[in-house]
Formats: C-alpha cells, sequence, structure tokens
C-alpha cells in the first residue's frame, strides 16, 4: 500500500520579493525588520550603560559622540516610531471599542496612543530635567 495523499498539496512558489505585491504585506515585513533595529539599539544602549558603570565614562562619553551611533540612533528612532505607531493603528483594528452603536476606528486608537506616547515623554523629560 502506498501512502500517498488523496489531494496533493498546492504550494506556489514564492520568489524573494513576494512580499513587495501587497501593502499589507509590505507594511508587515517592514514592521517586521524596524524591530531588528530596536534590539541593536537596545544592545548599544546596554553597552553605554556597562561602560558608565564600570567607570569607563570617557569610552561611554566617546562612543555616544561617535557620528556612525548618533546617524544609527537617529534610523532607530525613526524606525521605532514607524513600528509603534503601525502598532498603535493595530491595535484599533483588533480591539475596537464599541461606543453605543458606534464602533471606534483604527486611527481613533492611533491618535489615542499618540497623545498618550507623548504625555509620558513629557513626564520623562520632567523628571530627568528636574533632578
Amino acid at each position: 500500500m502506498s501512502k500517498q495523499k488523496p489531494f496533493p498539496e498546492y504550494r506556489r512558489k514564492l520568489g524573494p520579493g513576494w512580499w513587495l505585491s501587497n501593502g499589507h504585506f509590505t507594511q508587515y515585513m517592514i514592521r517586521e525588520w524596524t524591530s531588528f533595529f530596536v534590539a541593536v539599539f537596545s544592545l548599544i544602549y546596554i553597552y553605554e550603560l556597562y561602560l558608565f558603570a564600570t567607570g569607563a565614562k570617557d569610552s561611554a562619553l566617546a562612543l555616544m559622540r561617535n557620528p556612525g551611533i548618533i546617524a544609527f540612533n537617529v534610523l532607530a528612532l525613526l524606525f521605532t516610531l514607524y513600528h509603534a505607531f503601525t502598532w498603535f493603528y493595530l491595535i484599533g483594528k483588533v480591539q475596537p471599542i464599541r461606543m453605543g452603536k458606534t464602533t471606534s476606528k483604527p486611527w481613533q486608537a492611533l491618535l489615542v496612543n499618540i497623545v498618550l506616547l507623548l504625555i509620558i515623554f513629557y513626564a520623562v523629560i520632567q523628571i530627568l530635567v528636574l533632578r
């Protein structure tokens, strides 16, 4: 007896740029790649904290003043904002809020989360400046 399946599985061959043909897939893949930059930024930040903790303040400051690190930090900030804003928008799609007969839209969740992010950002800056 052969163990042949009654219906063969059909698998479409996908090329390396398969995700570029659909806007939703493109946005998803870009969001996934941005997490790589967030992870690298976190590792660099942890290394800087390690330098400060071990007393190598000059080395840590030299690393922070490096033009390559500054450029990477700006790029990581832009990718982090893209990552956050697309997730904020998805929150509104995944978990809409019912208010009477109406349901919230994804852009409303995005707006609420951006406002909360700005409030938290302002509070952190105030805490750091007052110290």
